[in-house]
């Protein structure tokens, strides 16, 4: 029953039916635990994770490695990506976001995984290693393996991470390219607790404060944020000397972009009592739900965008509309409707061989993208060569 999914009560509620018997569930959990020290008596922790993993390499293109200290040898890091973990990170690398879930099993290794945000605007775990300790030297092996087993880890802009993240000049060397920033529940709960430390206002416009960071962090363009950020400066009186504004113009003035994190439920389906290879089965078990529940949303008929009806008129947006998610057709709207508009204008210069840079007028401040024109590629989101910029 238990190998059936069957749990210590519904146990417990077989036996009383069937037997007739006041047991325990005390009684259950003994025998639970006697079966299971029966049945792992002649393994190791170490050989049963090394069965688990060859199970999983066998689905072509699974991908799975286990580093052992040669002296003690304890496991130190052990590597889990699949082959539609592997195909989403090759569609989404720009931006990920990474962390460490503590207390999943017995020998309190911790849980190091990486995410990125699909067609859907959710997230999705593309990569899953373990560490008895969380080092460099384990952190290196761990980014080593994932970068070896995607090429397009070079591709990756943004790194988005908690505050507990302790070897983030690990990940800096690893992707040069990245910018690193904080995930943003951490970065409000960050600038909540600074005003009450540093704000030197009362504990009424402490309070809208607050209120006016956290609608700092939910701006969708520069006029909103700068209108937020002139509230939150009026409420300090207009003192630019405030202990909080010049902490805030100092640590976060800078650190404007946006990037939501949907990290799960993981640490709710595993249990600290789990031994190394039976969290790791856990782990294989809820990703490939994971995945299943993906390709079937996909493919379903009713996640394709209706067209707007400000757009059911225009051939090109309706056409789009029937092929992309609801999250890329905002996006990829918002663009097109921009570049119809009477009061787009687009400057390019030309002058650096073999790249053009293209500025768009009549947005804030700018956007500018650079394209290059032997291969055609634009390094704007969609990093597509069919993309508007590369078309012009």
């Amino acid at each position: 029953m238990k190998s059936a999914g069957a749990d210590a009560k519904g146990i417990l509620d077989y036996l009383r039916r069937n037997t007739g018997k006041k047991t325990q569930l005390r009684d259950v959990h003994n025998t639970l635990a006697k079966i299971n020290r029966e049945r792992r008596a002649s393994t190791s922790d170490e050989q049963r994770t090394e069965t688990l993993l060859r199970e999983f390499c066998l689905i072509s293109g699974n991908s799975a490695c286990m580093f052992t200290n040669d002296g003690t040898s304890v496991i130190d890091v052990v590597c889990i990506q699949s082959a539609r973990q592997k195909r989403l990170f090759r569609a989404f690398p720009e931006g990920i976001l990474v962390d460490t879930t503590h207390c999943t099993n017995r020998n309190l290794y911790k849980v190091f995984s990486v995410m990125v945000t699909d067609v859907f605007g959710k997230g999705q775990y593309v990569h899953h290693s373990i560490f008895e300790r969380e080092t460099e030297a384990n952190l290196l092996l761990s980014i080593g393996q994932f970068k070896k087993e995607n090429p397009s880890w070079n591709n990756v802009l943004v790194i988005v991470s908690d505050k507990d993240f302790n070897e983030k000049e690990v990940l800096a060397e690893a992707f040069p390219n990245a910018r690193q920033l904080l995930c943003q529940f951490h970065v409000i709960a960050r600038l909540r607790l600074k005003v009450g430390e540093l704000a030197d206002v009362t504990i009424e416009k402490k309070q809208a404060v607050k209120a006016s960071c956290h609608l700092m962090m939910k701006s969708q363009n520069a006029l909103e944020y700068k209108k937020y950020k002139d509230t939150m400066l009026r409420l300090l009186g207009g003192n630019t000397s405030d202990p909080f504004y010049k902490y805030f113009q100092a640590n976060w003035e800078l650190c404007k972009d946006e990037i939501e994190c949907g990290w799960g439920k993981l640490k709710q389906k595993v249990k600290r009592e789990y031994t190394i290879d039976e969290m790791l089965a856990t782990i294989i078990m809820l990703q490939e739900w994971s995945e299943d529940s993906y390709v079937k949303e996909f493919t379903a008929l009713d996640t394709r965008q209706t067209p707007l009806q400000e757009d059911a008129v225009d051939p090109e947006l309706s056409t789009l509309a029937v092929q992309l998610s609801p999250h890329a057709y905002r996006i990829v709207a918002k663009q097109y409707r921009f570049a119809i508009n009477d009061h787009a204008q687009y400057c390019i210069d030309t002058s650096t061989p073999g790249k053009a840079l293209l500025r768009m007028e009549g947005v804030e401040e700018g956007e500018r993208h650079v394209v290059n024109t032997q291969t055609f590629q634009c390094d704007c989101v969609f990093m597509q060569t069919l993309y508007y910029h590369a078309v012009m």
